[in-house]
């Protein structure tokens, strides 16, 4: 019998058919490390916490952005779009910035041993650059892949583990927008009084800039060091450097992804469609977000258990937004938040920066 009873897993065809090779390639190229994995959960995301704002979500019809990956389906669909559009594999230079960025302010950091809490960790590729960068000064202790998606903190573990093999990893599912207690959850998952090295990569799009600003002011403590990034709206008009990133979100595979809450929840795909638009943000300088709605074309009906939400045509969804910032504003949102810049890191394309940040002591 395998650990933790389970079996290894077999496939039988029936006569006649065959597996398709392009289909089993993702499976076969990426196993699974380990049989048997421990991961802890937030109660942000006990069954009525996420019930209720599933709920909210439809009631009011602005989706919760965490409900676009927190099944297998949507975060294979959200890894998808990663993979085609996302800055840091298709921008130039971008992925040499994460490991010029990645290398320098793992060289800033004191020597002693270091956990990297990785918040929002999706699939982990940068998360583990950080990782094998403390690994190679002999600097990493634990690593703590902290997401919202069950799916993302695994391959996210087996990602660290495919880097720097032997890691000592806890994963956590949390929702960052409800896990006001943060900090405290984190404290046992590592060794008391150990650096932290807190990283929150492609997490500042998605979320309010001074609402997240606000909660890494307060999960940091004295001497932790936060690397992160944030998509940037290049050249020195944001309107019209926003338009030139457009087609990364209005695009099918985008489309497809933010479309899978909606059918998961009995909303036929040709009812409605997804409509892109770009906004400017009154209450944030320098920012502008694109907005993704669903416009609803034929009636049809929203189902969460035994309750429906009834979709007439013309009516909108808001499905996602996302921020594009400037450096300056992300400097402004930090100082204003009680946290200092030491060193900032800017893709020759303008459409990504890297920031290496800590708690102001003046605060």
């Amino acid at each position: 019998m395998e650990p933790c009873g389970l079996a290894p897993w077999k496939t039988r065809l029936a006569p006649g058919l065959k597996l398709d090779a392009k289909a089993a390639a993702p499976f076969a190229a990426a196993p699974m490390i380990s049989p048997c994995v421990p991961v802890l959960v937030h109660p942000s995301l006990f069954p009525e916490a996420v019930h209720a704002r599933l709920r909210a979500s439809f009631q009011t019809r602005r989706i919760h952005g965490a409900f676009h990956y927190d099944t297998a389906r949507r975060a294979r669909r959200w890894m998808a779009v990663h993979a085609a559009h996302a800055p840091a594999p298709t921008a130039g230079g971008a992925v040499s910035l994460y490991d010029r960025a990645v290398a320098e302010a793992v060289e800033r950091l004191e020597p002693r041993p270091w956990t990297c809490v990785g918040l929002g960790c999706g699939s982990g590729h940068k998360e583990a650059r950080v990782l094998a960068a403390l690994a190679a000064r002999r600097l990493a202790s634990v690593y703590i892949p902290v997401d919202v998606s069950v799916p993302l903190v695994l391959v996210s573990r087996e990602t660290a583990l495919g880097r720097v093999p032997g890691s000592l990893v806890q994963g956590l599912v949390a929702d960052l927008a409800d896990a006001d207690d943060l900090d405290a959850a984190l404290a046992p998952l590592h060794p008391p009084g150990e650096g932290r090295c807190v990283t929150l990569f492609g997490m500042f799009p998605n979320f309010e800039p001074g609402f997240l600003f606000e909660r890494l002011a307060r999960w940091l403590r004295p001497g932790d060091r936060l690397i992160f990034s944030a998509n940037l709206a290049p050249g020195p008009d944001v309107a019209a450097g926003t338009a030139e990133v457009l087609p990364q979100y209005d695009n099918a595979e985008t489309r497809a992804w933010l479309a899978t809450l909606l059918e998961d929840h009995g909303v036929a795909p040709g009812s409605g469609a997804v409509e892109f638009r770009i906004e400017s943000d009154p209450d944030v300088d320098g920012c502008a977000r694109i907005v993704a709605d669903w416009v609803v074309a034929q009636p049809s009906e929203l189902v969460l258990d035994r309750e429906t939400f009834v979709l007439e045509p013309g009516a909108r969804l808001r499905l996602f937004y996302s921020y594009r910032h400037t450096p300056a504003s992300m400097e402004a949102g930090a100082r204003r938040h009680g946290l200092r810049l030491d060193a900032s890191w800017i893709a020759a394309s303008g459409q990504e920066g890297v920031f290496l940040a800590k708690r102001d002591p003046a605060t």
